[in-house]
């Protein structure tokens, strides 16, 4: 992120409590006897009514059970409590909160003068109304408080409604891999019709601080809660540049069906989590959490966290609205650069095609069409520079070439004075991520090879989807797994093997063509057998990466694709480089993907890899898949594979929970 953006992000954040003196530090008892008898009074009726044990409190503090079934807040920030054990003891929190409300803050102190330090009733206004709620709590026994800074908050939104906003799979950023999740906290504005007034909207967002874009420290570090995750208010219009433009994520909306009194609470919340942090682990507390949290807050009825499984995935969070009847009340997609991009192209002739790419490469270029076609030309010209130029035209500089080119085609266009016909795009409804097989998997199966050898075939995924799977609720040609793993227990010569397990693997394919010329790639880090000269069933660490491109047709309906691949080998039975326990292999890889239909996909893929210096000049595979979902979340899969040694075939029943 460059520091402009940074910037930007910062100036629009939620700019609640920052870190800085603590409000129970510098808080001042009330000495008015009648008032510290009302607070005493007050004390006693929520210990009857047992609000510290109650749903929407313990949603408010964030506490969770743990393991010895004693209460955890989830927010790390000091700030966040008023008692010094409000950490772990809901009712303490609550006793002092109270205390709270009724105490005042010193005229004078210079730890206020940095404004980081505002009265309990200001700094938790969800707390306070529901707490005043419940013990019906006297306005006039409350001592002076100035509220300014909420109030302008609230201001700032004027919210209407809200909106979770899912911003579909980018392997490009290991922190949104797996998709993002917002939510957009739309504005009441009835003179500026929708979909402008939409761009005026707030995004609050819950991602987590980083400090490198190292991929390795940063898989570690948010897999370990090492990062802290902040609430930030961002314009709304800044996520679609950021999401839909320069990652051409298209995003998916679920309006949700909140009173006006349920949305004010959680707004009022989103003001409260603003003095926090959470520490921030990419597999459970991340975005998805802590917003489905925010969203339980504002509607105590509904229940969202409470079945999330492990990881949290995005996708997960939309399909747990859907487990809530009633709570999506509407559903809207906003399409990205680049697919807007492709629908737009999609019609037009092979000269109209060659114009738009002579005009983004240079804006002066001549054109001998018509007039409609020349208004499709340069519209369409305008899309493929912010595509092609999203990272510059995020940053604004008008200096940059794309800005330039820019600015010459809207010239260009404006010199025709007739409007372009906005041509109605289909949305893709069978790629609504609630309508996605679970991330979850467990197969099991039976296999054989022509050795006459039989095998109980067992395998799992914690997370999320290959190339095979079912293709609803997933991109066509994106694959990313999180610990899969295959192992059998041979019948034959009865003994366990385990066959492969791998920490990531990552397939990212994208068609090549005039316009677009990004490469695809493969990545992978884990462990696997090897069966072949070099070693007979030794098992080894595995390191793959790749690079190449790939065709498809224009509905990702058939896929060709081809990778240079280099892998890398160690164990202590290999014999590889010079004896050493370290294999090196180099070559070429390919597959052929068919979508025969949704439910049914082929995968055909190979692989031959040169050992330079090692035992076996060469090892190579290739293997064929057929999985057809039978039922949701149920799958059938039957693959043959031919190695080096072995040619085998596999049936299995595959299961995603």
């Amino acid at each position: 992120m460059t520091a402009r953006i940074a910037l930007l992000v910062a100036l629009a954040g939620c700019g609640v409590v920052a870190q800085g003196p603590y409000t129970r530090d510098v808080l001042r008892a009330p000495v008015d006897q009648d008032r510290q008898a009302y607070i005493h009074a007050l004390k006693i009726r929520a210990h009857q009514l047992h609000l510290a044990q109650a749903a929407q409190w313990l949603r408010l503090g964030h506490w969770r059970r743990t393991w010895s079934g004693d209460y955890e807040s989830q927010a790390d920030g000091t700030n966040f409590f008023l008692s010094p054990h409000g950490k772990d003891s809901p009712t303490q929190e609550l006793d002092a909160t109270l205390e709270g409300f009724f105490s005042e803050l010193p005229a004078n102190d210079p730890r206020l003068a940095s404004k980081n330090v505002q009265h309990p009733i200001c700094q938790f206004p969800a707390r306070f109304q529901w707490l005043s709620e419940q013990l019906a709590i006297d306005p006039a026994k409350l001592p002076a408080h100035d509220c300014s800074r909420y109030e302008e908050f609230v201001k700032s939104l004027q919210a209407d409604s809200v909106t979770l906003v899912f911003s579909s799979y980018y392997l490009n950023n290991p922190a949104s891999a797996f998709g993002h999740t917002f939510l957009r906290i739309g504005k009441k504005n009835a003179l500026i019709p929708e979909e402008r007034r939409q761009l005026l909207d707030y995004g609050i967002d819950y991602s987590a601080d980083v400090d490198t874009n190292f991929a390795p420290v940063y898989a570690i570090k948010g897999l370990a809660g090492a990062f802290p995750g902040t609430f930030r208010k961002v314009p709304f219009y800044f996520k679609v540049r950021e999401y839909n433009d320069f990652e051409s994520r298209d995003l998916w909306e679920y309006k949700l069906r909140l009173t006006d009194k349920q949305r004010d609470f959680l707004v009022a919340h989103v003001w409260e989590l603003g003095s926090t942090f959470f520490d921030y682990f990419y597999m459970s507390e991340n975005c998805s959490y802590h917003i489905l949290g925010l969203i339980e807050v504002a509607n105590p009825d509904v229940r969202l966290l409470d079945d999330m499984h492990w990881p949290v995935i995005p996708a997960d969070a939309v399909k747990a609205l859907y487990d809530n009847p009633g709570l999506v009340e509407s559903v809207e997609y906003r399409p990205s650069s680049r697919t807007r991009f492709r629908h737009d192209i999609q019609d037009l002739s092979s000269d109209q095609r060659d114009a738009i790419e002579a005009l983004a490469d240079d804006p002066a270029s001549k054109m001998s069409l018509g007039q409609k076609q020349s208004i499709e030309v340069l519209d369409a010209a305008q899309d493929l520079v912010d595509i092609r130029y999203a990272k510059q035209l995020i940053q604004d500089s008008r200096d940059s070439d794309g800005a330039r080119i820019k600015q010459k085609l809207l010239e260009r266009r404006a010199e025709i004075l007739v409007p372009s016909v906005d041509a109605a795009e289909a949305v893709p409804w069978s790629k609504m991520p609630q309508r996605g097989h679970d991330s979850r998997r467990v197969a099991l199966g039976g296999g054989a090879d022509l050795q006459s050898d039989r095998w109980a075939a067992f395998g799992a995924r914690l997370a999320l989807h290959d190339l095979a799977d079912p293709s609803d609720g997933y991109p066509d040609l994106s694959q990313l797994e999180f610990l899969p793993t295959r192992a059998r227990y041979d019948v034959t010569n009865r003994r366990f093997e385990l066959d492969q397990m791998d920490l990531v693997h990552i397939i990212s394919l994208t068609n090549q063509d005039r316009f677009d010329r990004h490469i695809s790639w493969e990545a992978r880090l884990g462990s696997q057998r090897i069966d072949d000269a070099g070693c007979r069933t030794c098992y080894a660490g595995h390191v793959q990466v790749g690079a190449g491109g790939a065709l498809s047709t224009p509905t990702e309906r058939v896929t060709a694709f081809v990778l240079g691949e280099t892998h890398v080998w160690s164990g202590p039975r290999l014999d590889g480089i010079g004896g050493a326990p370290i294999r090196i292999g180099i070559g070429p890889a390919g597959g052929l993907r068919l979508r025969i239909t949704p439910e049914l996909v082929s995968l055909l893929m190979g692989e031959w890899d040169w050992l330079p210096e090692q035992t076996g000049f060469s090892t190579w595979y290739a293997s064929e898949t057929l999985r057809w979902e039978i039922f949701h979340d149920v799958a059938l899969d039957l693959e043959a594979r031919a190695e080096s040694h072995r040619q085998s075939g596999v049936l299995s029943t595959m299961l995603y929970f």
